[in-house]
């Protein structure tokens, strides 16, 4: 399709984020139509956890693909395990949420914040992180929470995604492996 026959003019973001295995996306997204029916729910393939983004643009800047994979490839983390065990209806989204905080997924996207700022790439305006799988985008009358069984997954890798705003289109552009992290002190065996 020519941007000529585009409805509206494509817009670009960039995000780094956590995505789940297969089998736990394909569980959540069925869990979801159970709970809340199918309108309105994002496919599988694009359920993830933002760590971190860039602000939308028009066009992609020159050089911002190669600094975004410089601050992938500086950022370094050992695996862990996230459980998603909340739902929070808003009244604009329904997400799933951990109900502690989980300490690796928020060094982990420390991490990325501080080696973005190093790139000279700032965060999206107002955002902040807040660990988050988004399930939906549906109005809602009341906002509410729920305990739910929950969902769990070993993170082992994060991704960079190029989002095609409006499109519902997703592009992972990187991906780097989570490794346990060597003892600075070395190994005494």
């Amino acid at each position: 399709m020519s941007a000529a026959a585009l409805p509206h003019p494509v817009v670009h973001r960039f995000f780094f984020a956590l995505k789940p295995d297969d089998i736990t996306a394909r569980r959540t997204h069925a869990f979801a139509e159970a709970a809340l029916g199918a309108r309105g729910l994002l496919r599988p393939e694009r359920h993830h956890v933002t760590l971190g983004l860039t602000e939308d643009m028009p066009t992609i800047p020159g050089a911002i693909v190669e600094r975004l994979l410089r601050v992938g490839a500086a950022v370094s983390a050992a695996p862990f395990d996230l459980v998603l065990d909340r739902m929070s209806i808003g009244y604009g989204t329904i997400v799933l949420r951990p109900s502690h905080v989980v300490r690796p997924l928020h060094a982990l996207q420390s991490g990325i914040a501080r080696a973005m700022a190093a790139e000279g790439l700032a965060m999206r305006g107002g955002w902040r992180f807040n660990p988050h799988e988004t399930l939906c985008y549906r109005k809602a009358e009341t906002a509410e929470e729920r305990v739910i069984e929950g969902f769990q997954w070993q993170v082992k890798e994060f991704h960079l995604v190029h989002s095609y705003v409006g499109l519902h289109r997703h592009e992972t552009i990187g991906r780097w492996p989570l490794q346990a992290l060597e003892d600075p002190q070395g190994r005494l065996l």
